[in-house]
């Protein structure tokens, strides 16, 4: 090699150490990495928007919320459970899916996945299975008695 491409390899050297490059991934990206990534989990009847919309970039800003800290990151979901599935076991799946799938594909780290199960989903024909999604999950302890009330 002669001493001017040991220069300009030197140079090369120099150069790439001090390069400052970053890549960043949007919370809608890893919104949408966890939708699917969810999706892929049984026992859940649905986000409480419903998993189709999970699937899509303001449905899934709507079941998954995202905190980002960095280069970590921590997330809060929110499903309903089919009936008869087991809650831990469904969560834990959860938990290992979504961690596994944003850590791989971002090279993030998840610090956190809470899974809150906001409801079960009973089969149908069952007693209160008639009641819609929504108010089923927007029921509050008192809420009748406000509705009276008011």
């Amino acid at each position: 090699m002669s001493d001017t491409e040991k220069d300009r390899y030197a140079g090369e050297e120099m150069e790439e150490a001090g390069r400052e490059d970053e890549v960043l991934v949007s919370d809608d990206v890893i919104s949408t990495i966890a939708g699917t990534a969810l999706a892929e989990v049984k026992g859940i009847a649905a986000s409480p928007t419903g998993l189709v919309g999970l699937l899509g970039r303001r449905g899934a800003a709507r079941g998954i919320k995202i905190e980002s800290d960095g280069n970590a990151v921590t997330l809060d979901v929110s499903v309903m459970v089919e009936y008869g599935a087991r809650i831990p076991v469904v969560a834990a799946e959860i938990q290992t899916k979504l961690r596994s799938a944003i850590e791989e594909m971002t090279g993030k780290f998840v610090r956190a996945v809470n899974v809150t199960v906001q409801g079960v989903r009973l089969p149908t024909g069952a007693p209160g299975a008639e009641a819609p999604e929504e108010e089923a999950l927007d029921e509050t302890p008192g809420q009748d008695e406000a509705r009276e009330e008011g």
